[in-house]
């Protein structure tokens, strides 16, 4: 679709009409219209994930209690061996989420001088309350839930659910004198004659709420079959037309998150929608390059490694496990980033944990989860760089390196059978 463009006071008129018609329109909105047939909307797969649902366990925060043995009373009943491994629970919820593409457009704006052209990046989206939910007793029951055997403590009920939605759109921009890459990121804004400029330019008859209007909106219940749901527009301007990778992050459509603790530090990092793009950097004319869904794969090993880095996919966990006598298996205790380098594709922990030693870092982990291991413990690798094995008086460790979504191989990386590319669910 071409714009046309007219005098000034001419396109002053045009454009108030078309916000007063927005706003107009926006009083009769039907949230549950759906203007694209199937098959035009890309689906995320709803799923709740059971981790998202409790911690590890850790030793509750802001309490110093002390490790005694009563003559009477049961251990169990102290205040240390009540608060030294708490494993912390809350209900969650997530919202179905799918949305057109990411797209440009040339968007006519006012600006000193007369009617400017501004280049916007943007995706149109759809949010759905299919009820998607894990409640407590939901937990309990789901073997799923079977890994950790901890008692769970009834935690936070599902309240009022609200989409607060946070787009960030993230890649990398080349730079052909240097033949190098540099990160760049752009957060999405408001306008009311861009939403409605390019509500036109996609279905007038798609009612469009922007940001600050969806963390207002009522999102209907509706059945998994239907397309009924609320419909949004996220919008991105000054977009370097060199960027070649794409990421962009959706927060607030869950209520999930992880707890990290590093000693007294702790902190929560959101449940985050990344999906992935890319295209030809084009500063000629960027609305004519098509953005692909997906990041590009490619043949060379060296040449995937280097793409695999800009879409900053998680590399290998290091896993920590202690074994349960009664149940008589490994339950996970403790998990962090094993720090995997895709340069050279080693850890700096690998190479203390196959010399039979615990690095600082694991310890702290363990301590942060309610285990004091002394710092001299001999461990025995079981696959050295993959799986170790230690004790603490009676009591067995296991440590683990865990791919998330690659893992390595001779000539450099391959992907974990069933994990999408296109997008995946990450913590930040």
């Amino acid at each position: 679709m071409k714009f046309v463009i007219v005098p000034k006071t001419s396109a002053l008129i045009v454009l108030l009409s078309l916000t007063l018609g927005m706003v107009c329109e926006a009083s009769a909105q039907d949230f549950t219209f759906s203007p694209f047939p199937n098959g035009i909307l890309k689906k995320i797969p709803s799923k709740v994930d059971v981790r998202d649902s409790y911690s590890l366990p850790m030793t509750m925060p802001g309490l110093k209690a002390r490790q005694w043995e009563p003559k009477k009373n049961p251990v169990d009943d102290t205040l240390f061996n009540k608060t030294n491994r708490t494993v912390f629970f809350r209900e969650v919820w997530q919202y179905d989420f799918a949305f057109t593409g990411l797209r440009q457009a040339k968007i006519p704006t006012i600006a000193p001088g007369g009617i400017r052209e501004r280049n916007v990046w943007y995706m149109v989206y759809r949010v759905r309350d299919i009820g998607e939910t894990l409640t407590y007793d939901k937990v309990k029951k789901d073997p799923r839930f079977d890994d950790v055997t901890h008692e769970l403590k009834r935690g936070e009920a599902i309240e009022d659910r609200l989409f607060l939605p946070r787009f960030s759109l993230e890649g990398w921009v080349s730079d052909a004198a240097t033949r190098s890459y540099k990160k760049v990121a752009y957060r999405n804004i408001t306008s009311p004659i861009i939403l409605n400029q390019i509500r036109r330019l996609e279905d007038p008859a798609i009612p469009l709420l922007d940001s600050i209007e969806m963390s207002k909106a009522e999102i209907p219940k509706a059945k998994p079959e239907s397309q009924a749901g609320v419909w949004g527009l996220a919008v991105w301007e000054d977009v370097n037309p060199r960027i070649d990778f794409v990421s962009v992050f959706a927060s607030g459509l869950t209520n999930a998150y992880r707890i990290d603790r590093r000693g007294d530090d702790i902190s929560f990092r959101k449940k985050t929608l990344q999906m992935n793009f890319y295209r030809p950097g084009d500063q000629v004319d960027e609305a004519e390059e098509s953005i692909k869904y997906g990041i590009p794969l490619v043949d060379d090993p060296r040449k995937q490694v280097l793409i695999t880095q800009r879409y900053a996919l998680p590399g290998p966990l290091l896993r920590a496990f202690v074994f349960n006598e009664k149940a008589e298996k490994f339950e996970p205790i403790a998990e962090s980033d094993a720090m995997v380098s895709l340069q050279n594709f080693k850890s700096p922990l690998t190479p203390v944990l196959d010399g039979g030693k615990l690095p600082p870092s694991v310890l702290q982990s363990l301590a942060d989860a309610g285990y004091n291991v002394d710092a001299g413990v001999a461990l025995a690798p079981v696959i050295p760089g993959q799986k170790w094995i230690f004790k603490q008086g009676e009591t067995r460790f296991a440590l683990e390196m865990k791919p998330q979504f690659w893992r390595r191989t001779p000539k450099g990386i391959a992907f974990v059978k069933g994990e999408s590319l296109d997008f995946l669910w990450v913590y930040r």
